[in-house]
């Protein structure tokens, strides 16, 4: 009979089917392997914890192969034997193996379960924090769309708005002056029309650019939209620093700036508002200082103005251009002045210019400069446009009729108009509607109505040109004065602007420009006008230099139809003989 070692001895344990047992009554031994494992496994049902399917049901794989060592370790052998009748300690031995067993089991299921609410809940808890972490990001995406320009990043006016109240509120409290600039880029839509958005727009990030770096970090730089930007300047020591900084930010920004291959100078127009002088609230800085700006742009550009209380009723006054520009059209609230331009040789008066009012019925007579911008901004300046055409083309006839001997009126046409495919068709009908003769129109251009596109207008001018009617080029030395336009346009005329003339006999400069411009069109076979001429000393040095013709308050302000009436009867005007 094979031996028991004492281990097994000890723990009822046999590896191997015996014929003999130690206890007082006999029991048959399992016959084979599979049932000695079938008594094993009835055994052990009773044993909580250690079925096998719940094993693998709520261990892992790890967990399972830990109790198996254990139990190999306690065991050191694969099968159970039935414990001997009366042997207490092997009884009590298997209890307690079982018991440690069963207890290293539960053990592992609970650090397993453990492990997993673990793992799950740092699983929850990195999923939430990812979740939080592209919530901000996403609420900065959003904010800083909302509160910066995407073009330029500079705060947009929703972001101004809460940064200046704030700075407000504080200037309020410590009555450190807070001052409000508004600033409008010169010419910018002519670039964008000329050179395309793309150029517009690294245009303006350049002088953002130059804006930043300009002012102190304690100012507010934002852009509005557009061309139009702000800048809040805070802490001043004296308001007296103002208008040096206002100088600086023009010389800046108008410095040469090179994009691609273009190098482009842009100069601004700035409106200035100061707290509390100009306003005591932000709304009120800003319309204050934007009325500031326009004047800036009126009298000047390139250039700053202080507000002016002066200004309300011209801000008042673009209000009511919204509201009643086109019935004013309609209405017949426009009225045209004449002024006629006069020979340096005799005397006499060879043309008239056609100049647009508007008589308002609570304001009296606004002249052009107050009005002509808006009508371009609103699309209405090719109404107005032909308005003036027809009207023209009218009092001719009503001349005609009457007997006077009727010299060409000259009506300045605007680039949106030139552009228009049916204005040389147009005027062909108001020429045929009046019965006029084509030859006593007169078309005034300036350049830039050819420089934003060059081959229409030039179509249109030919066209006109062979119907009789004479092209003026109007301001001429004020655009891009190109002598290439001189050459390629059926010009008759070119005009000298009044900039030139008004300090010619104190400024070389203009002298010399005036006089190289008159050498120039006597030779290219141009007829030379001067205008604003107001003084005999102007007259006498324009007829010494040359000048064909003159225009201008020293002759006659413009009138009304009626009051220019005796002059084109007599054929010429005062004032002249003298020289």
């Amino acid at each position: 009979m094979p031996q028991q070692c004492t281990l097994c001895r000890r723990l009822s344990l046999q590896p191997y089917p015996v014929t003999k047992t130690t206890s007082r009554e006999q029991h048959p031994a399992p016959a084979t392997r599979t049932q000695a494992t079938a008594s094993v496994a009835g055994r052990t049902d009773a044993v909580p914890g250690l079925h096998q399917r719940r094993l693998f049901s709520e261990w892992s794989l790890a967990s399972l192969g830990l109790v198996g060592f254990c139990g190999m370790q306690i065991f050191g052998i694969w099968g159970l034997r039935a414990a001997v009748p009366g042997e207490s300690h092997a009884t009590l031995a298997r209890a307690l193996s079982l018991l440690l067993l069963a207890g290293t089991a539960f053990l592992v299921v609970l650090i397993d379960r453990w492990r997993r609410r673990h793992v799950d809940q740092c699983a929850d808890l990195l999923q939430q924090t990812r979740l939080n972490a592209q919530l901000r990001e996403e609420k900065g995406a959003v904010y800083q769309l909302a509160s910066y320009d995407h073009l330029t990043g500079l705060p947009n006016r929703m972001l101004f708005s809460e940064l200046a109240n704030s700075h407000l509120s504080r200037t309020r409290r410590s009555h450190a002056p807070f001052v409000m600039m508004f600033l409008d880029l010169d010419h910018f839509k002519l670039i964008n029309d000329t050179l395309g958005h793309r150029i517009g727009d690294l245009l303006l990030n350049g002088v953002a650019q130059r804006l930043r770096n300009t002012v102190r970090e304690a100012d507010i730089v934002a852009r509005l939209g557009g061309d139009e930007f702000v800048v809040l300047l805070t802490e001043l020591e004296s308001i007296d620093d103002v208008a040096r900084v206002a100088n600086k930010l023009i010389e800046e920004i108008g410095r040469p700036m090179q994009i691609e291959e273009h190098e482009l100078e842009m100069r601004p127009s700035i409106g200035i508002a100061v707290h509390p002088r100009d306003g005591l609230d932000l709304d009120a800085l800003m319309r204050n200082a934007d009325s500031a700006m326009y004047e800036a742009k009126r009298t000047g550009r390139g250039s700053f103005r202080f507000y002016d209380p002066s200004l309300n009723s011209r801000s008042i006054l673009q209000a009511d251009l919204s509201t009643r520009f086109r019935r004013a059209i309609l209405g017949d609230e426009f009225v045209l002045h004449y002024q006629p331009r006069i020979s340096l040789n005799g005397y006499r008066i060879t043309s008239l210019e056609a100049l647009i009012r508007w008589q308002h019925p609570e304001r009296g007579l606004v002249f052009p400069g107050e009005f002509i911008d808006y009508a371009e901004q609103e699309g209405l300046v090719v109404e107005l446009g032909n308005w003036v055409l027809r009207e023209t083309c009218r009092q001719i006839a009503a001349w005609l009729a009457a007997g006077i001997d009727v010299v060409p009126v000259a009506i300045n046409v605007s680039p949106k108009q030139l552009r228009d495919q049916t204005f040389v068709n147009y005027i062909c009908e108001v020429v045929s509607d009046y019965g006029i003769p084509a030859n006593l129109l007169e078309i005034e251009i300036t350049e830039r109505c050819v420089v934003e596109d060059f081959e229409r207008p030039r179509q249109a001018l030919e066209a006109l040109s062979e119907l009789g009617l004479k092209i003026a080029l109007d301001d001429y030395g004020t655009g891009f004065s190109s002598l290439s336009f001189l050459k390629r346009l059926p010009i008759n005329v070119i005009k000298i602007d009044r900039s030139f003339i008004s300090d010619i006999r104190n400024q070389s400069n203009d002298a010399a420009i005036v006089a190289s411009t008159i050498a120039l069109g006597h030779n290219l076979g141009l007829t030379v006008i001067a205008e604003g001429v107001e003084t005999r000393e102007q007259l006498i040095y324009l007829r010494a230099a040359g000048c064909d013709e003159v225009q201008g308050y020293y002759f006659q302000k413009p009138v009304p139809a009626a009051d220019i009436v005796d002059a084109l009867k007599a054929g010429e005007l005062a004032g002249g003989a003298a020289c």
